[in-house]
């Protein structure tokens, strides 16, 4: 084993645990054996009820770089996460999913990667792992990033998916008191979306890589009534960050629409099996309301809109006396909503 360094920690890597016995020690392997030499692990146990918690605590008596917090109720991946920010040493954070692994050397070239451009992040790229064996590279996001750096655009438009193939500043979290929201699903979201606004540059690798793992059962593959609130309160979340800070016009515009796409995604999921049907109506009032906060327009023009093209209201006199309204919101919110508001 690599020499460890307890007076210096170049990286923290923290990992939340629940109920993934079958996958475990391959992740904690693939840490066990970073070639980095100055990093520590903090595992969070989120209540198992598998092997997993004493898999865990083996690998913490037989290595020290290896620390585990045990969870006194589930308060799922996001507040695990946290928790490990709080007491993390390193310079920078990593994090990774206990049904996932990475490469040997893969946070001594993050680390590297960053410390010789000082930048807030570094990120690498992932492979999908299937069932079947198959093994896909995901460097789309990589490339969308280094575009849109080269045109100037600001990180929180760039960078808003696949956290754990990074690494980031731990002055910067501390500073600005960014942790992950007490939400079931997209918690990462909201954390790069905060992250990313106060992070002035990033430097991009793709010769290592975090391999993630498609589960049929992970949180993010079942959907559910919760899997889609939670979706929204993701939305919302994002939604009255955007308004809480200070954003050029253009900028905010651009933001809403990327982070409303997850939203209407998952609506057209939806669309596809009647038994939605009942909460589709739900989900777009919901959607309704929080548009209302949009912030560059008064959102009584949003209301309008949606009683004038509501099935109750739907005639033909509404949809001309409606048209300004039209041309007014087109301007501003995304057109999908459009078509949702039309849809019901």
């Amino acid at each position: 084993m690599a020499l460890y360094n307890a007076s210096f920690i170049k990286v923290t890597v923290i990992v939340p645990v629940y109920n993934v016995e079958n996958y475990l020690r391959q992740c904690l392997d693939s840490l066990k054996n970073q070639t980095l030499k100055e990093i520590e692990f903090i595992i969070v146990n989120d209540c198992s009820t598998d092997g997993c918690g004493s898999i865990c605590d083996e690998y913490a008596k037989n290595d020290k770089r290896f620390k585990v917090l045990n969870n006194q109720q589930n308060i799922k991946q996001g507040l695990s996460r946290n928790k490990g920010i709080e007491i993390a040493k390193g310079e920078y954070v990593g994090f990774v999913d206990a049904d996932d692994y990475i490469d040997y050397d893969y946070y001594e070239k993050l680390y590297n990667s960053a410390i010789l451009k000082n930048s807030d992040i570094a990120k690498t790229e992932s492979i999908l792992i299937y069932k079947n064996g198959d093994q896909i590279l995901q460097p789309e996001l990589n490339l969308r990033i280094r575009n849109g750096v080269k045109l100037g655009k600001p990180l929180f438009l760039l960078f808003g998916c696949e956290h754990w193939t990074a690494i980031y500043k731990r002055e910067l979290l501390i500073k600005n008191n960014i942790r992950y929201p007490d939400i079931r699903n997209a918690q990462d979201d909201v954390f790069l979306l905060r992250y990313t606004f106060y992070a002035k540059s990033i430097t991009l690798i793709s010769n290592t890589y975090y391999y993630y793992r498609q589960l049929d059962t992970s949180t993010i593959s079942v959907r559910k009534k919760p899997y889609y609130e939670s979706i929204m309160l993701c939305f919302e979340l994002q939604l009255e960050f955007l308004n809480q800070h200070p954003i050029e016009e253009a900028d905010y515009k651009e933001a809403v629409n990327r982070v409303f796409w997850s939203v209407w995604h998952r609506f057209l999921e939806m669309e596809k099996d009647a038994a939605w049907d009942d909460y589709r109506k739900e989900y777009v009032l919901k959607i309704i309301k929080i548009m209302l906060e949009y912030k560059f327009d008064p959102g009584l023009i949003l209301d309008s809109i949606y009683n004038g093209f509501s099935k109750q209201q739907y005639t033909q006199q509404t949809i001309l006396s409606k048209k300004e309204c039209i041309r007014k919101i087109v301007l501003f919110i995304p057109k999908q909503i459009l078509r949702l508001i039309k849809s019901f």
